[in-house]
């Protein structure tokens, strides 16, 4: 059955809209950081389960049961590293919502049957499904429409200092380094997620054009 799975085909874009559109209708769109916990208890009904040592044991952060009735994390992220657990529980989701064929066919009942199905599958279309997750994730946690406005804030806020670094002679490649590492310092507080999730997520919209590094 592993082997026979061929994950949706969707684009960046496809997910984004997906992300908003999930936040609009579970009525979370409208402030941040978004409140994933309540979204996966109360709006989609699924329970949140700590396992101790899963990271330890197991190499993994979280997981969906096969039923798609309940998500087990990592009883130390749980605890203490808030926002990897929400990452996870985002990541989780997108597993849920797009993914739920597959663990409907596999239904694994255990992490033991889940890791299992993980070593069958190729490589190849074990990425793009954790992929897909990871991206849906990063954009629930940060939607565009408030990263948009965040980062726009921030760049003009820098403005004195990347001309003064253009100024010195800086490489654009340096310089572009420089603008994103000052915005992500920044911007971990009010998503309330990690320096890498927020490093990704402006890097992509960049590339994608939604963010500029030109200041106004």
């Amino acid at each position: 059955m592993a082997n026979e799975f061929a994950a949706p085909i969707l684009s960046y874009e496809q997910f984004n809209n997906h992300a908003a559109e999930f936040l609009k209708q579970n009525k979370k769109d409208t402030n941040i950081p978004v409140d994933i916990e309540k979204i996966v208890e109360f709006d989609l009904g699924i329970d949140i389960f700590p396992l101790p040592n899963l990271q330890k044991t197991y190499d993994v952060e979280g997981f969906i049961s096969g039923d798609l009735t309940t998500i087990y994390v990592d009883e130390f992220i749980y605890n203490y590293r808030p926002t990897r657990y929400r990452c996870s529980l985002a990541h989780e989701v997108g597993h849920f919502l797009f993914h739920n064929e597959l663990m409907s066919a596999i239904h694994p009942q255990s992490i033991l049957e889940w890791k299992k199905f993980v070593l069958g599958v190729d490589d190849d279309t074990y990425g793009w499904l954790e992929y897909q997750a990871y991206t849906f994730a990063s954009a629930v946690l940060m939607p565009r429409s408030f990263l948009k406005e965040l980062y726009d804030k921030e760049i003009v806020l820098l403005k004195p200092k990347i001309n003064k670094a253009r100024g010195a002679g800086l490489s654009e490649e340096m310089l572009k380094d420089y603008i994103i590492d000052a915005v992500v310092q920044k911007l971990v507080r009010p998503f309330d997620v990690s320096p890498d999730v927020v490093t990704r997520r402006i890097t992509k919209e960049i590339e994608m054009n939604h963010l500029s590094l030109s200041v106004v």
